[in-house]
């Protein structure tokens, strides 16, 4: 077992049997979270085939692939002997049947009572967008564990304090199980799974984590949260330092993107 702790709070790392896959999908999004997942993938699970995806959503963050690809050559560098390969590819969340999707599904989760699991409409239309993206390349690498970088919100009060309730996801402040199981594969007979690593602590771990880790000065300048569109962003050179990412950021780390 591999015990992670920082800022006093614990990740109990891959905690349980993996031996059969031999893989590992992770969604590299350049930000903090998904490149210290990718990080700690390689440090503790050098074994795997460790398969990135980073999906560009064109009306948002046209830079994002370019971003993760160079944290990609970076953890290449400093793990020669483990296999990392990167998948890059393109959408547009706002176009119209993505976002009509995504609202329908949403308002199915209202009606469920179950509307605090997803994102805004505008949110998961890009979920929605990339679905089948991402589903052409778990067929294409024959993925059969994936991971997700998903830290808890940071506490209530410090969202009030700070002032961006208004713009924090509300599906992050539940509390989640690290291990999601899918269903049977035909060939191999081996069980999908899915794990949320980071999902029972919040980014304070993980500045703690790049601290411990000595990774503030080379790699955490490379990664960027920030999703403010065109205008507030300078087209997307700066941090917009109003977005739910950028604030938390600042909390975590006291700082924005690019230290």
């Amino acid at each position: 077992m591999v015990k992670l702790v920082a800022n006093g709070q614990t990740v109990d790392f891959f905690d349980f049997d993996h031996s059969m896959h031999d893989n590992l999908f992770i969604g590299l999004s350049a930000g903090t979270d998904s490149t210290l997942l990718l990080y700690l993938a390689c440090k503790y699970l050098p074994e795997k085939r460790i398969v990135c995806h980073t999906g560009t959503d064109t009306s948002k963050d046209p830079f994002v692939g370019d971003y993760a690809e160079d944290i990609v050559i970076w953890m290449r560098k400093q793990f020669p002997n483990v296999n990392i390969q990167h998948e890059l590819y393109k959408f547009n969340s706002m176009e119209l049947h993505n976002i009509e999707k995504a609202r329908k599904e949403v308002e199915e989760a209202e009606e469920k009572g179950e509307s605090w699991k997803m994102p805004t409409v505008f949110g998961h239309a890009k979920a929605v967008a990339s679905k089948e993206l991402k589903s052409q390349i778990r067929i294409k690498h024959n993925i059969t564990m994936s991971a997700h970088g998903i830290t808890k919100n940071p506490p209530i009060e410090v969202q009030e304090q700070m002032g961006f309730t208004h713009v924090a996801e509300g599906r992050r402040n539940h509390d989640y199980d690290i291990l999601t199981y899918g269903k049977l594969m035909k060939s191999p007979k081996i069980t999908k799974v899915h794990v949320k690593p980071f999902v029972q602590v919040d980014k304070k771990w993980v500045a703690g984590m790049y601290e411990k880790l000595g990774l503030m000065n080379e790699l955490f300048p490379m990664t960027a949260s920030c999703i403010g569109d065109n205008a507030a962003s300078s087209f997307y050179t700066q941090p917009c330092k109003k977005c739910f990412w950028c604030y938390e950021k600042m909390w975590a780390f006291g700082c924005y993107d690019g230290g």
